[in-house]
């Protein structure tokens, strides 16, 4: 099976706050050219808890619209509590999309985590991927957590953004022991390499607005069994985040943006979920040498 390669995509706003429709159609039309299988829409990436109700449902009907026979779409039903992720969920059946994506709320209440996981899987009328992030919100499972939610029959994949290889090989042991379906997807987009050659099944990750080009190539590296080359293109990669992260992070999303509106894809680099006096002329100029560094392995 060819691994796949999904993007945690960006929400490009203007400058008033509003969607950048045009710019997400934009992202969109080139990481289908790349090759990408996928979008994740409002994941952490997405900044999904910054924006309304309203606006997240804008955003969900757009990208079906233009996703539709094109690529997966995920759309992620994050919010605060598990009654606020099933209004989500409910609020979004009647849009043409793959898969829901949760994410456990934040340690605000004394809820179990596995019930409420369950909760979500019950009440789909669609795939779930569950979206484990304890850098996040500080949710740890063990591995009969995962065992329980891995064995009901909506839960489609697992992107793991844990950054544990302990966690990533027990639970490629455990799904071929017990013969369990569940896709394994690498969220750690430092480590994309090591998670295919130990056997998942691709990558969610939130860089691919920007680099679906070379992690296509990675994926399909893999799938050659060219470990040789993946590792390179891991590497490139790498450098690529430092250009435009900061090897800090500190430009982890107006950083991308910024990247994405210097290509013509997006209007600004305007983003909620960080302070844009971080991107400074430093910064800029930092973005800008590494997209001329790059210009022919990024597109």
């Amino acid at each position: 099976m060819a691994k796949k390669v999904i993007s945690a995509t960006v929400t490009p706003l203007k400058a008033d706050g509003s969607l950048d429709r045009n710019g997400l159609k934009n992202i969109f039309e080139r990481n289908i050219r790349h090759g990408i299988d996928g979008v994740f829409l409002f994941g952490s990436m997405g900044e999904w808890g910054s924006f309304s109700d309203a606006f997240k449902e804008e955003g969900v009907e757009l990208a079906s619209g233009l996703l539709k026979g094109k690529a997966e779409l995920l759309v992620g039903i994050n919010a605060a509590s598990l009654p606020l992720s099933l209004e989500n969920m409910k609020r979004y059946q009647k849009y043409d999309f793959d898969s829901y994506v949760f994410m456990l709320p934040g340690k605000t209440s004394f809820l179990d985590p596995v019930k409420s996981i369950l909760a979500v899987l019950g009440a789909a009328d669609r795939p779930v991927y569950y979206y484990h992030c304890p850098p996040n919100n500080g949710r740890e499972l063990s591995l009969e957590d995962f065992a329980t939610i891995m064995a009901h029959p909506n839960l489609k994949g697992i992107k793991n953004s844990s950054s544990n290889m302990w966690l990533r090989r027990e639970l490629l042991i455990m799904r071929k022991e017990r013969t369990f379906k569940t896709l394994l997807m690498e969220g750690q987009e430092w480590a994309v390499d090591e998670a295919l050659l130990a056997g998942n099944d691709g990558m969610v990750c939130g860089m691919a607005a920007l680099t679906s080009k070379p992690m296509v190539e990675l994926a399909r590296a893999a799938d050659r069994g060219d470990w040789n080359e993946a590792v390179r293109l891991q590497n490139l990669l790498i450098e690529i985040y430092h250009g435009v992260y900061g090897i800090d992070i500190g430009n982890c999303w107006n950083g991308q943006k910024y990247a994405l509106m210097k290509l013509g894809l997006i209007e600004t680099p305007y983003t909620i979920a960080q302070e844009m006096t971080s991107l400074t002329d430093g910064a800029k100029k930092r973005i800008e040498e590494c997209l001329t560094k790059y210009k022919n392995e990024l597109d």
